[in-house]
């Protein structure tokens, strides 16, 4: 991260894909703040060297592209990155049971609508077979 070895250079795959990505970096760096055995001046020195890449990134991007509107990402910690994600994963197993139920009741539903669709045709269809009493004349 502070630019002396290139991702490709980097042997810890998963480092390299933890290092591809702005949110990724971001929460590589508050856990490197939880770590006792890097200093946090190392730290400011990355964050603030990622952040004068990414201005200049984003001025370029800028001068080549007419709209282009920078998305700037707020500093997320690891405990808030862990809380929104569990809290999305309690949201997500709450609702998925009402999910389903609310796909089986669409399915009937519409069972329900096709059978009173055909209604007619099935009526008729029963009452042309028994009509002439099944002789064709």
């Amino acid at each position: 991260m502070s630019g002396q070895l290139s991702l490709d250079q980097l042997e810890n795959h998963n480092l390299q894909r933890v290092l591809k990505h702005d949110g990724t970096k971001q929460i590589f760096l508050g856990e490197c703040k939880a770590d006792p055995t890097i200093k946090t001046s190392q730290i400011e020195k990355i964050q603030k060297q990622l952040k004068e890449q990414q201005d200049k990134d984003d001025q370029y991007r800028q001068a080549n592209m007419g709209h282009y509107q920078p998305f700037n990402y707020k500093p997320v910690s690891p405990s808030h990155y862990l809380k929104t994600a569990f809290s999305d994963a309690i949201m997500a197993a709450l609702y998925a049971r009402d999910e389903d139920y609310q796909r089986q009741k669409q399915a009937r539903s519409l069972k329900d609508t096709e059978w009173e669709m055909t209604k007619k045709k099935r009526q008729h269809q029963t009452h042309n077979r028994h009509e002439d009493g099944g002789m064709h004349l």
